[in-house]
């Protein structure tokens, strides 16, 4: 229980810390497109073209109309790339800060929310382009789409919990990024982003064992007018309690250890 408290007091000090992981990851964004003639824009184009070349692609394959598989299509990359990046970078998160944290006594915490922050910077940018989609292609918007921001919470805490613990061990063991990237390479794949959740039957072990459908399900279905499963909630919630519990006492135990690691 001491190494859970301990873990916690890290956490509560990062978020406090507020005003430096924001700062950090603002200039993160700015500092990668620096002399570019449209900047941060580039993130936009970039997702918009990778929607509408998919788009036609995957459209034709599966035998349907772009008004009905763009949306849904659309809606899953830019959720993917919040999940994929935000839990990719994650890995990094004391590596890439290595000279702050031997110089200055901050929170670890507070590096894994200037990743988390960066990300969200990412992902603003990438839902411009969503109701973009929805108008042109007539795709519903009602009430249901106040689910998102619950949704979206949610995703987030499980996301730090498990950035926490991958950030942990990757300062210790260095190979977990390559593998970490390897797995969500994969998780694409048997996720449905590309493919509609519909197209399988409500208890496939792709919908029901795997994590990140419910993390799609959760965000997607309301920004598509629809409500999302009561199981994906109750999955999220279940890993959000376990996974905390079992995060906090891990940094606990090992996080004050990360910058001899480093």
């Amino acid at each position: 229980m001491s190494f859970v408290v301990r873990g916690a007091a890290d956490v509560l000090g990062g978020v406090e810390s507020w005003r430096m992981w924001w700062m950090l990851a603002k200039n993160d964004v700015i500092r990668r497109y620096r002399r570019s003639r449209i900047g941060q824009l580039w993130l936009t184009l970039s997702m918009a073209a990778m929607i509408f070349g998919m788009g036609a692609v995957y459209a034709s394959l599966f035998g349907t109309s772009m008004s009905a598989y763009l949306p849904h299509l659309g809606t899953g990359l830019v959720l993917w790339g919040l999940i994929s990046s935000t839990i990719i970078e994650s890995c990094l998160s004391f590596i890439e800060n290595d000279s702050i944290i031997r110089q200055v006594a901050l929170p670890r915490f507070t590096y894994l929310l200037r990743t988390i922050a960066r990300n969200l910077f990412v992902f603003a940018h990438n839902l411009i382009i969503l109701p973009v989609v929805y108008l042109v292609f007539g795709s519903p918007i009602n009430w249901c789409i106040l689910l998102f921001i619950p949704g979206l919470l949610l995703v987030l805490a499980n996301l730090a919990w498990v950035g926490y613990l991958l950030a942990i061990l990757s300062a210790r063991f260095r190979d977990i990024p390559q593998i970490v990237a390897s797995i969500v390479q994969v998780a694409f794949f048997v996720s449905p982003v590309v493919f509609k959740p519909s197209q399988l039957r409500i208890d496939h072990p792709v919908l029901v064992l795997n994590p990140f459908a419910s993390m799609l399900d959760v965000m997607r279905e309301p920004l598509l007018g629809n409500l999302p499963s009561a199981t994906s909630y109750l999955i999220l919630l279940g890993l959000l309690i376990v996974g905390w519990l079992l995060s906090l006492a891990f940094a606990g135990k090992y996080s004050h250890r990360v910058v001899y690691w480093l």
